[in-house]
């Protein structure tokens, strides 16, 4: 998957069935059922669109100075809201882009990331 999504340039994520394919490869290689894209629970549509994923096989973590275990592959995918995440760990490089329908928020959104101008 990696070779592939490297190769493939940014406009192949706007067909549906080309998000749906990647989702289905993900899936295949061990992440459970995957989403690229959706609506997140604060209302913003998005997509996902990584270009390198790897497994999380190894690490550590602590929370407030208590173990939190070792990274397992769940049975069923964890969610935020409707969207499914990975069932296992898994690192992804790539890219992200919502879209803000909130007309306030976007205008704020734009003058702040323009610097004002």
């Amino acid at each position: 998957m990696n070779a592939i999504s490297s190769l493939l340039p940014l406009a192949t994520w706007r067909p549906r069935w080309l998000v749906r394919g990647r989702e289905r490869l993900a899936g295949a290689l061990g992440t459970g059922r995957m989403e690229f894209s959706g609506v997140m629970p604060s209302g913003h549509a998005g997509t996902l669109m990584p270009r390198q994923m790897y497994f999380v096989d190894e690490a550590r973590a602590t929370f407030g100075g208590v173990d939190l275990g070792h990274p397992v592959r769940a049975s069923e995918n964890p969610r935020i809201g409707a969207l499914p995440l990975p069932a296992r760990g898994v690192l992804a490089i790539g890219q992200a882009v919502w879209q803000i329908k909130d007309p306030d928020e976007y205008l704020r959104t734009r003058s702040e990331s323009a610097g004002g101008s």
